[in-house]
């Protein structure tokens, strides 16, 4: 309600508070121009980059595809968030990070999510234990084994313990560590057997430090999901992520050349496999 024009002179002049607006005034206009000259500046591939993943995602599945990203992104800074399953899609919805790797399609219906990987989990054991030699092992005859589990995969561990119940045979569970490496490290030292994804194993199966025992009953499916929010409000940065992911050949560990992506492969557009829940 304050006066900004004097009008009691032939010309119409500035009051003092008509003054100290037109000041304010001038300041916002010189930011609003200063700031649309840096964002002309900066460059599309710059920024930074912020990834929530469970471990298996983190360590296993994303250096190969952070690696192409790099190449063509070298100017963006990368941080990945080792995080709980049960907080990546809340992190994402709140902005916390750009894109999350979970385990199962988010229940957010403001999430949008592509399927990443298929995985399976698989009976490890050092080249030297007895079962080794076997062909085939039945979950019967891993009762009183000693085993090691991973202590924050608590749903996996629910589902091998409920799978060894179905069996009638008893999980013997020796030790619970912190990482797969740990898990891998104490299987080749003899101190017990191990359930993992197939991927958190496979350079040690390919150099025979560990071996694959075949069990019929253990068929238990793990996927890998990429969830960020609507592609409108996605940064430049997380856009380019998500283009990589999307046309990714895990086999040769490169993007699928452009004309061997299915399609709508392209992120920008977005296709319409993409989609919310």
């Amino acid at each position: 309600g304050a006066p900004l024009f004097a009008r009691d002179t032939h010309e119409p002049c500035l009051t003092e508070a008509g003054k100290l607006l037109v000041d304010y005034s001038r300041r916002m206009l010189a930011l609003r121009d200063e700031a649309l000259r840096r964002l002309g500046q900066r460059s599309p591939g710059s920024g930074s980059l912020a990834i929530a993943a469970h471990e298996a995602a983190a360590v296993y599945l994303l250096p190969g595809p952070l690696r192409v990203y790099l190449e063509r992104f070298p100017d963006v800074k990368v941080t990945i968030y080792r995080s709980r399953l049960s907080e990546i899609p809340r992190q994402v919805m709140d902005r916390e990070v750009d894109v999350g790797f979970v385990k199962e399609e988010p229940a957010f219906h403001e999430l949008r999510w592509i399927h990443v990987y298929s995985d399976e989990l698989i009976l490890v054991a050092s080249p030297r234990h007895p079962l080794a030699r076997r062909r085939t092992v039945r979950i019967r005859d891993l009762a009183g084994e000693p085993f090691v589990f991973h202590h924050l995969c608590a749903s996996t561990e629910q589902a091998i313990l409920r799978l060894f119940a179905q069996h009638g045979a008893r999980c013997n569970v020796v030790a619970e560590l912190w990482s797969f490496e740990n898990i891998k490290d104490f299987v080749k030292q003899d101190i017990g057997l191990a359930i993992v994804p197939r991927v958190t194993a496979a350079a040690e199966l390919r150099d025979r430090a560990l071996v694959q025992i075949p069990v019929p009953e253990l068929r238990v499916a793990r996927q890998t999901y990429m969830i960020f929010r609507d592609p409108e409000y996605l940064s430049q940065p997380a856009r380019g992520l998500v283009s990589i992911v999307r046309s990714f050949d895990w086999k040769s560990a490169r993007p699928r050349p452009a004309e061997a992506q299915p399609s709508g492969a392209t992120l920008l557009p977005y296709a319409p496999s993409t989609r919310a829940r």
